[in-house]
């Protein structure tokens, strides 16, 4: 849609807007349009599927523009983004072609998709007007550069979280410095939790554990609760500190990997709690820093918490190549992760093995030259996704089981998280007919097939409606993520 300079102004300054010059006319008017008419939509919470969430968004819209907190880092490795364009259909009252931003908070993970939603609390958001522009092009590799403070909160209409939101339970899988309260059976009726799709996570391992390193469910489980401290202990590996790069409690990535190494919050008996900052020397509160070289040496693990996939990417690469990043804490303030410089203080040390906590939405990341892989379980293997797109899929070296949709189809591979979408019953409107239209786009396996990001990671949950390559072969009893996995016949 095109705007002349005069019709542009004239918009621009209905709404209090002034125009930014680093930001395009035609960025400029959306914004415009949307705010003026009201039509933005907040949804908050899981990282793990933020790829698959900016693909399915910009399917919604013609013109799709892309916003984030820095300007710098690409949409799908950002805290906060925002995706804003012309409506290809009609949702409710809003018409096909007006205005509208998506804006989406994955920042801290997916109890943000899950306490706030149900409690209609505001939290820290992207503030998407005319200020934005300053850096970026607005582009998915370099978005245009909005606002994001502690000033800038918006109450979520929808929230995303790996796993269904009464796993969220205190003080392990729930956010802030002091752990938020887990909903009650009262809060949770205030929102509606609809299954979205299957999403595979795996086990990132940096390069430098030897390509022979042999892990299992049970020797994972044991680095995530402290019983193995060197990788000497792991079959195949050479001696050295085991770094885990792991998420801030309330994360959806985390609690999967809780749930499945650890058994919690399915018993209160057969269970084991994940490391966490505390139980590591690395961490100094009063400083805000996660200095890796205070921790090691010490004969457990390294425990670094981050508050994104992008953080724990992040956190995967500085172990190899040294050097410090920024992350967020348990209540989205700074901290510092430094894992070292030479001693002239211009090289990076790094050297450091580490494991993390991801999902296979970064399986893009995980390439045949990049600082870490996703490896295999029940074997020596890696899985990369080089020149990942529809027709150009993942490859396979070495042995096990590989986190690949058809073993995710299978149950082969069950460490998996699926998706819940939760919608407050205070959403109304065209905002509701919006969420629930992305919602059947996230639930239909042939639009799973056609985005590169969830095609290789993600599949439909068996409703009796879907079916196809793109669909699990398998349930779990009863729809309880702590039952195990039924095969469907």
């Amino acid at each position: 849609m095109q705007f002349n300079k005069i019709a542009l102004a004239a918009c621009l300054a209905a709404t209090g807007l002034s125009a930014n010059a680093a930001m395009s006319a035609a960025a400029a008017a959306l914004v415009s349009q949307a705010t003026a008419s009201n039509q933005i939509v907040f949804i908050s919470g899981a990282s793990a599927v933020q790829k698959g969430f900016q693909s399915l968004a910009a399917n919604m819209v013609t013109g799709d523009t892309y916003f984030n907190n820095d300007g710098v880092t690409a949409v799908n490795g950002s805290g906060y983004v925002a995706v804003a364009g012309n409506l290809t259909n009609a949702t409710g009252t809003w018409a096909a072609g007006s205005a509208v931003i998506i804006i989406y908070r994955n920042s801290g993970g997916s109890v943000y998709g899950v306490n706030p939603v149900a409690r209609n609390q505001a939290i820290q958001s992207l503030l998407v007007d005319s200020t934005c522009g300053s850096v970026g092009d607005g582009s998915v590799a370099t978005p245009y550069k909005c606002t994001s403070s502690a000033t800038t909160t918006r109450v979520p209409d929808a929230g995303m979280s790996d796993v269904a939101p009464v796993f969220f339970t205190a003080p392990v899988n729930t956010e802030g410095e002091v752990a938020d309260t887990a909903l009650t059976a009262a809060e949770r009726a205030l929102m509606v939790a609809k299954p979205m799709y299957a999403q595979a996570f795996g086990i990132p391992v940096t390069k430098n554990v030897e390509s022979t390193a042999s892990l299992n469910r049970a020797t994972v489980a044991a680095i995530m609760s402290g019983q193995i401290g060197d990788w000497s202990q792991v079959a195949g590996a050479s001696a050295g500190d085991i770094v885990i790069c792991r998420r801030t409690p309330g994360s959806g990535s985390q609690a999967v990997m809780n749930m499945w190494a650890g058994n919690y919050p399915c018993s209160n008996v057969a269970q084991q709690l994940p490391l966490n900052r505390a139980d590591s020397a690395a961490w100094n509160a009063t400083t805000r820093t996660f200095t890796v070289a205070n921790g090691a040496g010490q004969g457990a693990p390294i425990v670094i918490e981050n508050d994104s996939s992008g953080a724990v990417r992040n956190c995967l690469n500085a172990a190899v190549t040294g050097g410090t990043y920024t992350a967020k804490d348990r209540s989205g303030a700074n901290v510092t992760v430094d894992f070292g410089t030479t001693a002239a203080g211009t090289l990076p040390a790094g050297g450091y093995k580490a494991i993390g906590v991801l999902s296979l939405d970064s399986l893009g990341f995980s390439t045949t030259t990049s600082n870490w892989q996703f490896r295999s379980l029940d074997g020596a293997g890696k899985i990369t996704g080089d020149g990942l797109s529809t027709t150009v899929g993942p490859v396979t070296t070495g042995t096990g089981t590989f986190p690949t949709v058809a073993a995710l189809n299978t149950g082969d591979w069950n460490m998996q998280g699926w998706t819940s979408f939760n919608i407050p019953t205070r959403t109304t409107g065209a905002k509701l007919a919006f969420v629930n239209a992305f919602l059947a786009q996230a639930q239909n396996p042939a639009v799973l097939a056609a985005v590169t990001e969830t095609k290789w990671t993600a599949s439909a949950i068996p409703d009796g409606n879907n079916t196809g390559a793109q669909t699990l072969n398998v349930s779990y009893a009863n729809n309880n993520q702590c039952a195990p996995l039924n095969r469907n016949y």
